[in-house]
């Protein structure tokens, strides 16, 4: 493995110290993208769910802040 990973760096011209932070860097970063992005996606069909169920006596949360407006 360093032997390879001594080759590739070679072939970018920058030193194996410098090549091995970049893929850690990658290997971290992209991770957490996904991660936020499926942690928005739950959250959102959470709030969605929580819409839905969302009613007093029949009346819905948008009947409720429209009440008392002049049309």
């Amino acid at each position: 493995m360093p032997d390879r990973l001594a080759a590739e760096a070679q072939e970018r011209g920058i030193s194996l110290e410098l090549y091995v932070e970049q893929v850690l860097a990658q290997q971290v970063i992209a991770p957490e993208e996904q991660t936020d992005q499926e942690s928005v996606n739950e959250a959102i069909d959470r709030i969605r769910e929580l819409r839905k169920q969302n009613k007093l006596d029949g009346l819905r949360t948008k009947d409720l802040i429209h009440e008392g407006h002049k049309y």
